[in-house]
């Protein structure tokens, strides 16, 4: 059975002991009629006999079963012909781990009182215990046969069928119910859950259906309707079915808290926000709830309400680490790095093996370039789980962005070691190969992952690239980048690499062409426009050339193309400037 199914038959009542459909255990009968039974012994031992048995109760209601099953005993001597006696006896005895005596209690309850169901009921349930199935399943049979109109033993027989997987054998027990209580929730309700096991969908519906139409106050039929309709893909129909549980049942948090986790799920997180914010009225003192709502926001990336939400939960619940997590990783977000790191070294206070949270840290310390603190961070991270392959990615990403290239790639090909097959390890060690100018080894890695992931775009066009950078394998760099456009025909980065590769080829019109189109796309990378700008002098183009370049040195923050593209620039200006008659303004030294 999978998860998703165990986990919604939960909401089936639970014997004491084993799991149910919804058969009670059954129970003595009241007092009074006991007492009844008891006049028959005559006036002292009825006395006698109610006295011990009231004691008895007295002592069982606080948990005393020894003395109470003493003063029970005590009761049956004075008054042994009376079943109710037996049969609560038999009820005290499994409870304290006497099976035998309990089932020998049970026999003698039914031996003097031959149509008395609720011993019949004990006697079933103490045979089921036992695994003396067949046995039991007569004893049930003989209380149908007796009350026909009472739900208990159908109940419990279809149970019985249930637990052994018997659902056609459940189903016909059920279906008997129905034909003598047609109107009774509780059997349509397990009928629906017997169909679910037997994944017959279109009964299942209909059963659960027809339980809540007839008592709206079934909330377990409502949760197995809704969950068939999700299994089946039916999401409209389990959104209107969670919303018409709240209508019956406002005061039911799970089904709010359901429909909310389906609209999260279908990417309708304001619909969604809306349930869980309404839950939050109803519950203001539940972390959970807080953390759920906080998780809607950071995914609608309305950052400060999710921090709100979270720190809300950690007041609630100030130990709630996976809630500091959360508050830690939105902060991040929201840029906040600071706070962040405050709330990532108290989860590490409180849990110095969290491994999350150290991951979380080191991505933080090298944001901030802080790269030898970030590689301490991860590299206790792999200490601590050394066979999740991830982590010795983040650590070699880390170690590679420190230009510790050698350091980089002996830690990304550990991780080879634990997982030869993670796509994301042989990315990044082709990347720190092309750095160390490895570049056979670089084609190498890339390569690895194309045969791990044929829509891996980024592989194709790294190769491609790395060709048309160095003008080698120019007609395989097209065939290989135009292949990543193919999976992402839109990204302006592939584009651009599709154009320089042209240039290369000497395409200079196709390159314009495409440079254009990256440089639309890709609005703040200077590599883009420094490339368009050679492609425009090439197309004889030199005003629309400088204005390229002067818009990669406007967007290059870092100085990633260096003096020889200032020098480029200078010299094309310059010549601009003779073109039109002008001359150059002298060069300044500077010292």
């Amino acid at each position: 059975m999978t998860l998703a199914r165990a986990l919604a038959l939960l909401a089936l009542v639970v014997l004491p002991g084993c799991a149910s459909l919804g058969a009670q255990t059954p129970q003595a009968e009241p007092t009074r009629p006991a007492v009844r039974r008891m006049a028959a012994a005559g006036p002292d031992a009825t006395a006698t006999a109610y006295y011990r048995f009231t004691v008895a109760q007295m002592h069982a209601r606080a948990g005393r079963m020894s003395e109470a099953i003493a003063e029970l005993r005590g009761a049956i001597e004075s008054d042994p012909n009376t079943a109710a006696l037996w049969t609560q006896l038999a009820q005290w005895l499994v409870r304290t781990n006497q099976p035998g005596e309990a089932i020998a209690a049970a026999q003698k309850a039914v031996e003097l009182e031959p149509r008395n169901t609720a011993a019949h009921l004990t006697l079933a349930d103490l045979y089921r215990r036992a695994r003396r199935l067949p046995e039991a399943e007569a004893e049930l049979e003989k209380v149908i046969t007796i009350a026909p109109q009472s739900p208990d033993a159908y109940l419990a027989l279809a149970q019985q069928h249930f637990e052994q997987k018997n659902y056609d054998k459940a189903r016909a027990v059920l279906l008997r119910l129905v034909a003598e209580r047609p109107r009774l929730s509780q059997a349509h309700y397990i009928l629906g859950r017997v169909a679910i096991e037997s994944e017959s969908w279109d009964e299942a519906i209909a059963r659960l259906k027809r339980a809540v139409e007839i008592d709206p106050d079934q909330d377990g039929a409502w949760q197995a309707l809704g969950y068939v309709y999700e299994t089946q893909k039916k999401v409209d129909e389990a959104v209107a079915t969670y919303k018409a549980a709240i209508l019956a049942n406002p005061d039911n948090a799970a089904f709010v808290e359901r429909l909310g986790d389906l609209l999260v799920r279908l990417g309708r997180f304001k619909e969604a926000q809306a349930e869980i914010e309404q839950l939050a009225e109803a519950a203001p003192r539940d972390p959970r709830v807080w953390l759920k709502l906080g998780a809607i926001q950071y995914e609608q990336k309305a950052w400060e309400a999710a921090v709100a939400s979270f720190r809300r939960a950690l007041l609630l619940e100030p130990g709630n680490i996976r809630a500091r997590y959360f508050l830690a990783t939105t902060l991040m977000e929201a840029g906040k790095d600071d706070e962040a790191r405050v709330e990532l070294e108290r989860i590490l206070t409180a849990d110095p093996k969290s491994v999350d949270a150290r991951v979380q840290l080191g991505f933080l310390l090298s944001r901030a370039k802080r790269y030898d603190e970030a590689v301490a961070v991860l590299r206790q991270a792999v200490n601590l789980e050394p066979k999740r392959p991830e982590l010795f990615l983040y650590l070699g990403t880390a170690l590679f962005r420190g230009n510790q290239h050698d350091r980089a790639a002996e830690v990304l090909l550990e991780g080879l070691q634990v997982d030869d097959k993670n796509k994301d390890l042989h990315f990044q060690l082709g990347v720190v190969r092309e750095k160390q100018h490895r570049y056979d080894d670089a084609v190498a890695a890339f390569r690895r992952v194309i045969a791990l992931d044929p829509k891996h775009a980024e592989a194709y066009n790294y190769i491609g690239y790395m060709f048309a950078e160095r003008g080698q394998n120019l007609t395989e760099a097209v065939e290989l980048i135009q292949k990543a456009l193919e999976i992402e025909p839109e990204n302006g980065y592939f584009i651009d690499s599709l154009g320089w590769a042209y240039y290369q080829q000497g395409k200079y019109a196709e390159a314009l062409r495409e440079l254009q189109r990256a440089a639309e796309r890709a609005k703040d990378d200077p590599e883009i426009f420094d490339h368009l700008g050679d492609a425009y002098v090439k197309n004889g183009k030199v005003e629309e050339a400088i204005a390229a370049w002067e818009k990669a040195q406007a967007v290059d923050k870092d100085n990633r193309l260096g003096d020889s593209f200032k020098k480029k620039l200078q010299d094309a200006r310059e010549k601009q400037l003779r073109a039109r008659g002008e001359s150059p303004k002298p060069k300044t030294e500077t010292k």
